[in-house]
């Protein structure tokens, strides 16, 4: 038996380590954290005021206030956000407070749910996303710190397709858990 209890402790550790690393990225940004970055997301959108409005804005918030006759809570949230290199899509759900985000990243596509809660959304990636006007950013914490990225409204969001999707990584797997979730990607749909 003392032969076997260096493996059981090995087995354990190695069931624990990988649980324990999964649980520190997730952990959300405190608000205190949250307010030392307030900063950084303003010179981001500084950064972003240089340049034109986008030309299908406009249209982005005619959905946003259309779909906050349903859901008040996550209609700010709703469109097509861009930065620099990223897209990120927020859509409403069959179930109040929740938003679909769906990011795309050359050469990759990702899928995230969140709740909304003091007019912030949680994701179950472990990030918070802000948003301010025409500005969301996405504030994380990890074993390396904090950071907020921001993104710009753009547009309003587009119904994903098999075709859409085929062109990135990991795209059908997205699509299903679109649709899965039970997200909305129509007005119509409301």
């Amino acid at each position: 038996m003392k032969e076997q209890i260096p493996y059981i402790t090995l087995a354990i550790a190695l069931g624990i380590i990988p649980h324990f690393a999964y649980a520190q990225a997730q952990s959300y940004p405190t608000d205190e954290e949250l307010q030392k970055l307030m900063p950084d997301f303003q010179s981001q959108v500084n950064y972003w005021n240089q340049y034109e409005e986008p030309e299908r804005q406009s249209e982005a918030k005619t959905f946003a206030e259309n779909w906050s006759r349903r859901d008040p809570s996550i209609a700010p949230f709703l469109g097509q956000w861009t930065a620099i290199e990223e897209t990120m899509n927020i859509y409403p759900s069959t179930t109040a407070g929740q938003a679909c985000i769906i990011h795309t990243s050359e050469p990759e596509v990702s899928f995230s749910l969140g709740n909304v809660l003091n007019q912030q959304i949680y994701t179950d990636a472990g990030q918070v996303i802000i948003q301010q006007g025409n500005y969301a950013g996405v504030a994380w914490s990890n074993e390396n710190g904090t950071g907020i990225y921001v993104y710009r409204l753009i547009a309003p969001i587009e119904v994903p397709t098999r075709e859409s999707f085929s062109y990135w990584d990991n795209g059908s797997s997205v699509l299903e858990q679109f649709n899965a979730a039970g997200c909305i990607a129509q007005a119509t749909n409301f």
